[in-house]
Parts: C-alpha cells; structure tokens; sequence
C-alpha cells in the first residue's frame, strides 16, 4: 500500500488511526482518534505513541515489527490525555513509500471500551453468583447436617419410645408378681398368730415396698411421651432420680447427695428432666471407670447470687460433680454440641450434654460446665424459678428509672422489628442508642466514636458473626459490657456473657442493663455486692454475731435489697444489749452520723449513753470509727475490723466490730447496725487494728 493510498483511507476511516515516523512518534492523527482521545492532533504531533498504552512493551514490540515489514494486532488498555480509561483493537502496519524503506507506519483503533466494560460486568456478575451459590451450598450442607441430625434424633427418640413400651409392659407384669407378693407378706404378717418367720416377712415387706418403689420411678422413666411441662418439686424429684442413678452406678463409685429441702419447684416436663439427669450421670460414670464420687446436688439461686451469664431472676441449680478424668480444653469447647463425642460408636451418641443445653434452653435457664484434666467436671443446670401455680417468680426489686439513662449503647439486631422494638426501649429509658443491622454497619458507626458504653448483640446476625464484632469490640474497650440476644437454641454461646432469648422480658432487660453498667442503687443488693460482703465471714470470731450475719445476708438473699431497721428486732434482737444503730445523714462534703441507740453494754463500756450523739470521720474516738467504715458500708457491702480500745486507767481491750448497711430508703444506705463484742488486750488474732486512746 502506498503512502497515497494510505493517507486516502486515513481520512475516510470510522475508526481511530494514526501515523507514525521510523521512530514511533506520531506524525497525524484524524478526527475520530482525536476525539476518543479527547487532544487536538497538534497536542499529540510528536508524542511518542507507545507511551499511551500499559504496558507500553506491547506497543513498542509492535512498532518495531513495523519497522521489518510485519503487521501486528493486539488489545490493550490505554489513557486519554485527560485520564480516561480506555480499550483499543489495534492493528499496527508498515506502510512502504519508493523502495524498500517504509516511509510511514500506521495505526487503526477501534474503541473497544463499552465491550470490555460489559465482559467485566459480566465478570463481575458471574463472581458475585459463584459467592452467592458458594454461601448457598454452605447454608444446604449445614440444613442437610441439620436434617441428618433431626433425622438420627428422631430414631432415637423411636427406639427410646419402643424401649419405653417394652419396658413398661415388663414393668406391668412385675407390678402383678409384686401384688401377688405384697399379698402374701400381709397375710402372713396380720393372720393374728405369731410365727418364727415373722421377722423374714417383715423384711420381705421392706424389700417389696422398695421394688414398688422403682417398678414405678422405671414406669414414669419409660414414659418419654409426657413432654408437656408442670410444676416439679426439684428436691423430691432429686431424691427419687437418685434411687435410679445409684443403679447406673458400679460398687466402686460413691453416690453423694446435697439436697435443699427448701428448694423451689420449675416448670418443666419431667420425663425430659429426668433423662437428662440421667445422661449427665452416665456420662460422670463413663469418666470415672471404676471408682470415684459423684455427687447429685439441688439448691436456690437467688437472683443477687445468681452467674453474671444469667437474666436476672431466681433459679433452682442442679449440679452434677465427678472426680473423673476430666476434660481438655479443646473437648470442653465443643461440649454440648449435638452427636460430638469422645466415646466409641456404641457407648455413646452425643446426645446426652446437647440435650441438657437444648432443655435448659427451652426454659430459659442455662447449662455452665467446668472441667480440669485429671480433677474432674463439674456440669450446672440452671432452671427458672416457678409458683405451685407454673408462672415465674422473681425476687427482683423496682429500681428508680433515674438511674437509667446517660450512656451509649450499640443495639447490633438483624430484625428490623425486633431492633425498632428495642431501641425504643431504650431510648425511653433515656439511652443513646447506635443501630445497626449488620457488623460491617456496626463498625463503620463506631468508628467515629471515641466510646460506647454497653453492647447488645444479636448472635445470629450476619450468619453468626455477632461474637465476632463482639471480641472487636473487646479488643478496642477491655471492660465494654456485653449482653447477647438469640432467637434459637444455639450451643457455641459464650460462656461467661449474658444471653436473653427471644422474646424478652422488658423489665427483665432494663435491670441487667443496670446491673452491667454497675448502676444497681446501693439498697438493692446484688451479686457482687453479696460475694463482698461474704469475705467477712470467716474473720467473725464469735458464734453469735457471725449467725447475724448469716441471717442478714439471707434476708438480702431473699428479698434482693438491704433490710430496714425494723429487722434488727425481729431478727438480731438478743444482740441489741452490744450494738448501736447509727443513721446515716448525708451531708455536703461528707456524710454525718448519729446515733440512735446503743446498747447497755455498750454505754457501760463507754462510760455515757451516746443515744443522739453526732459522730464524724475525725479519729480517736470508738464510736467515730464509725465513718471509715461508712465508705464500705455505703455500697451495700457488709464491714469488719477488729480495734484496740483503752478507756481511761482501765487496761486495753479489743473488740471485733461487725457493721451492717441497713436502708429505709430506696436507693441509699441510711442506717448502719454495728454489733461489737468485747474481749482482753491480750487477744492475738489475725487482723487490722485501730488503736484508741
């Protein structure tokens, strides 16, 4: 082709074309390249043309074929002289003049920019479906996982219903021996005449009663249809299981019993009850081989002595302990889960330890397991509190709602209506409230934010990466309260938080939110405040003051706040002759006290009555004492010391003081109950002493 020729087609052409020098630099450029390149042909006239492309080896690869008489074609990316993105077909030519020598070299360009830009939306489409199918097969292997487990768990509910049937038919005709049996031992015991075998009857009755006894305890066992939940009295039903686990149980391990014959009924199907029991003790039997102790305990829980994993409210606590091999970490965690197991195919399904988690779960209660490799494991099985009529009670005292509000909180809540519900509620309550329905939004709001105050978090949100964001954020704040919500049964909770099953208790939820940000009014004991005031205990020589103490705190324990002063009379009245009551007036620097009675013994000692005396914090004086203390005592919090009093002339004696926060109030301490008991200088118990002159 002829330079002529060339020049012709450079004109007329559609597409973008250029020429080019022996050098590569460009000679011309028409229209439709100037305009695709956004320049003006005298601003690109002498540019070097390989420059424009990435990579630019391409091109230059291409003019040098050009420069032995070879055509190239390629595609590749290439910018605009303003900076635009742009894709080109590009054929590259020799174009000869006279001789040999080519004169030019030209360079057509079709914009190709839309068809790429299409093939990387479809790219990008066809990318976004493989993650969409790959989280698809995840969701399918983890419901077809589901089904196989539903699927194993409903046959062996089957077998358990068959084994049920066959064991209460054996149970039937034994009942029949035994009736038989039990006729013929009252026969022989009341025919009114006197035999030599008469004490044999008397122990065949004995045994008779007891195969009753269990003959019926199998029959409720192989009933595994009662599902429906009722009022249980969980001490009566701890002592009949019991009868059952002794059975389970080979000679050398011992079987101990820690009951709570005051302990309150729950809500709950018994069957169910029962097999759990019964699986969490085989499994202790499993790990104890051939010797070791297990033992079966039931107590309350008050709501002030109850886990920092628990909703505030009372609960009855089962518990299990075995001094068996214990569990590794790497077992402990998986714990619970549903068909995992250490044991061997046929002695065990891994059914038992999920199905408590699954029971405690329906009722709102909890499971808590604590194991150590070569001590043992302990498994707590916390269930609700009920009246004999099946509704919860709860021993929880109204707070003032001043105490709410003034913090920030981060509601993390997949729901959108449950999330409107909530954060409502706390904006009612006064909170600020940060909303979002997926981690990635939880972290872009929080980023701007220098400090939160407490995080609700639901742990089914975004597939379950709640406790993900959760440990973020415990990363970030240390000491960043936490309270989860779920609306399954889920067993990989964490351990030691507060988790609320859906739906949840409004004023239930308001008083953990107080709880967690440490706001509990001091009248209001909780459990913290309770295990601090319990260290004191073991310090108190004296019988008679430590059982007041132990009455005061279940006074506490019971009504979950401080008692009033009134309880002094009717719980400490044989103490009134050595104690005072001091009644607390809060004052603007520091609060004053003054004393509303002292005892005879006490004023004796003293040499005056100090009824009405007003007493500060200024030392030297016993009954000014009394303020150093206040700063314990203020909070709620049981105080105890021992001091070194000398009065006058008289030899130096020490006493031991126990003082008790007491409030007539709603949110303050306003009384303190000190009972002092009086002993010789010569005392050398461990302690701090004041020395008062």
């Amino acid at each position: 082709m002829s330079a002529a020729l060339a020049l012709a087609l450079w004109h007329a052409s559609d597409d973008g074309v250029v020429t080019l020098d022996h050098d590569g630099l460009i000679q011309h450029a028409n229209a439709t390249w100037c305009r695709v390149m956004a320049a003006s042909e005298a601003e690109v006239i002498g540019r070097r043309w390989s420059d424009l492309w990435s990579p630019d080896a391409l091109a230059q690869r291409a003019v040098a074929r050009a420069r032995d008489d070879l055509p190239t074609r390629f595609s590749a990316p290439c910018v605009s002289l303003t900076g635009s993105a742009l894709w080109f077909d590009v054929l590259v030519a020799p174009v000869p003049a006279d001789g040999d020598t080519p004169a030019a070299i030209v360079v057509r360009s079709v914009d190709i920019t839309a068809r790429k830009q299409a093939e990387s939306d479809l790219e990008k489409r066809l990318a976004d479906k493989e993650a969409a199918l790959a989280v698809l097969l995840g969701q399918l292997a983890q419901q077809s996982k589901r089904i196989a487990a539903a699927t194993a768990r409903t046959v062996h509910t089957e077998k358990l219903r068959l084994l049920g049937h066959f064991v209460g038919n054996i149970v039937h005709d034994m009942n029949n021996v035994l009736l038989v049996l039990s006729g013929a031992v009252d026969t022989l015991l009341h025919d009114g005449r006197r035999s030599a075998h008469n004490e044999t009857a008397q122990h065949l009755e004995l045994a008779l009663r007891r195969g009753k006894r269990l003959v019926r305890q199998l029959l409720n066992l192989s009933r595994i249809e009662d599902t429906e939940p009722h009022v249980v009295a969980a001490a009566e039903f701890i002592r009949n299981t019991s009868d059952l686990v002794r059975h389970m149980l080979p000679g050398g391990i011992e079987l101990r019993m820690e009951i709570d014959p005051n302990c309150w009924p729950v809500l709950i199907s018994e069957a169910r009850l029962q097999a759990v029991i019964l699986n969490l003790a085989a499994n202790a039997r499993d790990a104890m081989a051939e010797s070791g102790t297990l033992t079966l305990a039931v107590k309350n829980c008050y709501a002030v002595e109850r886990p920092p994993a628990l909703a505030p409210g009372d609960y009855v606590h089962f518990s299990l302990r075995d001094t068996g091999v214990g569990m590794p970490p790497n077992v402990l965690a998986r714990a619970g889960e549903a068909y995992f197991t250490t044991k061997d195919p046929e002695k065990g399904t891994g059914l038992g330890l999920s199905s408590a988690f699954e029971l405690a779960a329906q009722c709102g209660g909890r499971v808590m397991i604590a194991s150590e490799v070569g001590i043992g494991t302990t498994i707590d099985l916390y269930l609700p509190r009920t009246g004999t009529d099946g509704r919860r009670v709860m021993s929880l005292k109204t707070v003032d709602p001043s105490a709410h509000g003034n913090a920030a909180i981060l509601l993390l809540e997949g729901d959108e209506m449950v999330r409107a519900h909530l954060a409502a509620l706390l904006r009612h309550l006064g909170y600020q409230v940060i909303e979002a329905a997926e981690t990635g939004l939880a972290t872009a709001l929080l980023s701007g934010v220098d400090r939160i105050d407490l995080a609700c978090i639901d742990l089914q949100v975004d597939r379950g990466l709640g406790p993900t964001l959760a440990s973020e954020l415990r990363e970030r704040w240390p000491s960043l309260p936490l309270i989860f919500t779920t609306g399954a049964a889920p067993i990989a909770i964490p351990q030691d938080e507060l988790v609320f099953r859906k739906p949840i208790s409004e004023p239930v939820f308001a008083r953990a939110i107080l709880e967690k940000l440490g706001r509990m009014p001091a009248s209001v004991t909780t459990a913290e405040t309770l295990r601090l005031s319990a260290r004191v205990r073991d310090k108190i020589r004296s019988d008679t003051v430590r059982s007041a103490f132990d009455t005061w705190r279940g006074w506490c324990n019971e009504q979950g706040r401080l008692p009033t002063p009134t309880w002094i009379r009717q719980a400490a009245a044989e103490l009134l002759h050595t104690s005072c009551l001091v009644m607390v007036e809060p004052g603007q620097v520091a609060p004053t006290f003054r004393i509303v009675f002292a005892g005879p013994s006490l004023s004796e000692r003293l040499g005056r009555v100090p009824d009405g005396q007003t007493v500060s914090d200024a030392a030297g004086e016993l009954m000014n004492l009394m303020a150093a203390a206040y700063h314990r005592a203020a909070r709620g919090i049981a105080h105890f010391d021992y001091a070194r009093i000398r009065l006058g002339a008289q030899p130096s004696l020490i006493f031991e003081r126990l003082i008790l926060p007491l409030s007539e109030a709603q949110d303050n301490v306003t009384h303190l109950f000190a009972i002092i008991s009086f002993a010789d200088g010569a005392f050398s118990g461990e302690g701090h002493f004041h020395d008062i002159d």
